[in-house]
């Protein structure tokens, strides 16, 4: 038999030994403390002998047992991962009621929760919940439920036994794990081998809009044009005969808005997201290909975004790759949207073969227009600095001195002076904004013409709050500026840049 604190555990429960201790279990078991003799109660009775006793398949004994209870009534049983009742019930309360019965003893751990940023004060406690009942209302309808969880051959398994009318159960069920299965404000990553809603991934997207991205304007209307009318043309590619799916590449050096654009498009687009990090898994890279179009095949029409799509095909796994996007099986209603920073060493089988990749946006450095519609940002958004003077004849030098610029690096030659001005103690001894920005975009062109590119691109510096890329969740401020407003009185405006490029 198990030791007390395993069975309190709920610990490793399958053992098969033909050694069995000496211990007085009953005595053991009628320490307990139990609330009352009511059936809801003895089921904690039955969930202790369950797991003191030598068990070989402990679902099915502990569901006979608990039936056993009731024999009068249903009981169903569900082990289904999707069927998350505790917060369904949290968030549709106006569909269904839930209380804790008062008469069984509950089993519960307290789990602490580190928070998500260091800074950021959301570290918290919360229950995990290793046996429970509940009473719930649904659909006119009164039932019990108990939860029991327990861990066996390395794995937790979780146990519901919804007591009542069955029909009422299988209609919870469904309810509950379509909730479950479809959670709202997420954007679904495959990582690892595995499916994961990232909430935090798809608060950053809510940061994007086309109407705040710095791009030639006849070229984001191409682009947005472009994946709109897709999602509008599902009849009129059916007229024709040809399979309703379509492949974009955002090409181009790093820093220059593709990332922010996807974000745009993901926002913009009302159908299910799905974002590849990588196609590994432990049984290889052929099988999470597979996994992933099952995926996007399921939830189409939607948008699959495949970034760095030069590391994520390699030789090993370019045909598996290629057979699932223009193979036998159904891709209807896909958007499949690629992104590379080296366009050249893409197989030309992904490159230049139109029925995969149908069309592809160039993000090159910008043009003269679109630094200075960039240095028009930047004026506009320290016109309020009574300490910074940004006249109009900046805004031109700075277009001029910034030929072969990268938006990243655009915004690398603002940020760098404005905490260069910060820096600066005495405010007499203080040199102008517009001597200080044009050091710096001089140091930046140094820096292009030697070679020594740092690639300020937005996964170093976050340009619209974030950090990671479009995988790298992200979502806090530029909190930096708030702290240089503290720390040299200089009244910098907090706000948010994005940008793009020009094919």
């Amino acid at each position: 038999m198990l030791l007390l604190k395993q069975v309190l555990l709920l610990g490793a429960v399958s053992l098969v030994s033909s050694v069995r201790a000496t211990l007085d279990y009953e005595e053991v078991l009628s320490a307990i403390p139990f609330k009352g003799d009511s059936k809801a109660g003895k089921v904690y009775d039955q969930v202790i002998e369950q797991f003191s006793a030598e068990a070989i398949e402990n679902r099915h004994l502990l569901h006979a047992r608990i039936s056993n209870l009731f024999p009068d009534s249903a009981v169903t049983v569900t082990s289904d991962p999707e069927f998350q009742l505790l917060p369904y019930a949290a968030s549709v309360p106006d569909r269904i009621i839930i209380r804790e019965k008062e008469d069984v003893q509950a089993l519960k751990d307290v789990v602490f929760s580190r928070a998500h940023r260091r800074r950021s004060d959301t570290s918290s406690v919360h229950e995990s919940v290793r046996f429970a009942g509940y009473d719930i209302e649904w659909q006119d309808q009164s039932l019990q439920a108990f939860i029991v969880a327990w861990h066996e051959d390395y794995s937790l398994y979780v146990q519901w036994h919804l007591i009542g009318d069955a029909s009422a159960a299988h209609d919870l069920i469904r309810e509950c794990s379509k909730w479950t299965a479809e959670p709202q404000n997420v954007i679904w990553v495959f990582n690892d081998g595995f499916w994961q809603p990232d909430a935090a991934l798809w608060t950053a997207v809510q940061k994007a809009s086309w109407s705040s991205v710095i791009l030639d304007e006849e070229f984001k209307d191409r682009l947005i044009n472009d994946y709109r009318s897709f999602f509008k043309s599902e009849e009129t590619y059916k007229s024709f005969e040809v399979p309703w799916k379509r492949g974009l590449i955002l090409l181009g050096p790093p820093g220059n808005g593709k990332t922010i654009s996807i974000k745009a498009i993901m926002k913009d687009v009302d159908v299910p997201k799905l974002y590849v990090k990588t196609f590994h898994t432990w049984q290889g890279d052929e099988v999470g290909i597979r996994e992933v179009f099952q995926r996007a095949r399921a939830e189409a029409p939607c948008v699959l975004v495949l970034e760095d799509l030069d590391s994520l095909i390699t030789d090993m796994n370019r045909s598996f790759f290629l057979n699932e996007v223009d193979g036998l099986e159904d891709n209807d209603g896909l958007l499949l949207i690629g992104t590379t920073n080296h366009f050249e060493r893409l197989d030309p089988a992904l490159s230049n073969r139109p029925s995969r990749f149908d069309r592809k946006y160039n993000f090159g450095n910008p043009s003269w227009a679109e630094r200075r519609k960039f240095a028009l940002f930047w004026q506009h958004k320290l016109s309020k600095n009574k300490q910074i003077d940004f006249p109009d004849s900046l805004v031109d030098k700075v277009a001029d001195g910034s030929d072969n610029f990268s938006f990243a690096y655009l915004q690398e030659g603002f940020v760098a002076s404005l905490l260069t001005l910060a820096g600066i103690d005495d405010p007499a001894s203080r040199p102008e904004f517009a001597t200080i920005l044009m050091k710096e975009i001089n140091k930046l062109r140094e820096q292009l013409r030697q070679g020594n590119d740092k690639s300020f691109d937005n996964s170093t510096l976050g340009f619209d709050g974030e950090s990671g890329g479009i995988g790298g969740g992200g979502g806090a401020d530029p909190r930096w500026l708030k702290e240089l407003q503290v720390m040299r009185g200089l009244q910098f405006p907090v706000g948010q840049v994005q940008f793009g490029g020009l094919l």
